[in-house]
């Protein structure tokens, strides 16, 4: 007497289903890894709906992620003000010096930077831009600051960038001098005291918004290192802190002697 073939063959096609399944997702994994996702890396044009997914998954996160907190400090014009300090220093280099998108970096990005006067940016709510400024956003140049600027100076930024969206409050925009090749080369982190103080100065981006020299426009500017040591520490208006986890105490001491530097340019 034979035993019926039937269900042990059916457990036999399962079994062989299950498997090529596995083998299936597997080998499609790998083929996104060593395949599609190095070639995606290199590529500067968009992909079908590639912008519209992006615009999607951003919009998604914020709202899901933001809450709805309005901006404490409102749009007043001491916390547009502070916004404009930092956003000069820490935004402008990609976003441009009117939020236009049209920055240093802005074209060298994938996708390439916001252009910031445009709806997409000025219809978020202000606990989106908050989130958006404070989290950065992955897989785009857009870094996080809530390390770098406590929550006033955050929100402050929320509200320099909302007034971006008005002609009027562009025009307060601060155009900080670029840096030239002269003043870059006085950068040595194995030089002498100037020298290793400019190149903290230049890696930590305080040219950004002081200029090379300190020569930036209006309340940016530099004349001296009185102080120096206390505001780089706590910070200041529109400026984040500096604690010893970024520059070292003989850091500071280098880059004081490089501020120094600044009253005899300039005297």
């Amino acid at each position: 007497m034979t035993t019926p073939a039937g269900p042990r063959k059916q457990k036999m096609n399962w079994a062989t289903l299950v498997l090529g399944m596995i083998v299936g997702i597997i080998g499609t994994l790998l083929i996104l890894m060593f395949v599609v996702m190095p070639m995606t890396i290199g590529h500067r044009e968009d992909l079908p709906f590639e912008l519209l997914y992006g615009h999607l998954a951003v919009d998604l996160a914020t709202k899901s992620q933001a809450g709805n907190t309005e901006n404490p400090l409102g749009q007043s014009s001491r916390a547009i003000s502070t916004g404009r300090i930092a956003y000069t220093g820490s935004c402008a280099v990609c976003h441009g010096v009117s939020g236009d998108g049209r920055g240093a970096f802005a074209k060298a990005l994938y996708p390439p930077a916001t252009n910031l006067q445009e709806r997409d940016t000025q219809e978020k709510s202000d606990a989106q831009l908050y989130w958006i400024i404070k989290n950065g956003l992955s897989f785009t140049g857009m870094p996080a600051f809530g390390d770098r600027y406590d929550d006033a100076r955050l929100w402050s930024l929320v509200a320099y960038t909302r007034s971006l969206g008005d002609a009027k409050q562009r025009k307060a925009a601060v155009e900080v001098p670029v840096s030239t090749d002269e003043q870059l080369a006085r950068a040595d982190a194995a030089g002498d005291a100037l020298q290793r103080g400019a190149a903290v100065y230049f890696a930590q981006g305080c040219n950004l918004c002081h200029g090379a020299t300190g020569r930036a426009p209006g309340t940016l500017g530099l004349r001296g290192s009185r102080g120096a040591d206390d505001a780089v520490r706590k910070g200041k208006q529109g400026m984040p802190a500096y604690g010893k986890d970024k520059i070292s105490e003989q850091e500071l001491a280098d880059l004081v002697e490089y501020l120094r530097f600044f009253a005899r340019s300039q005297g």
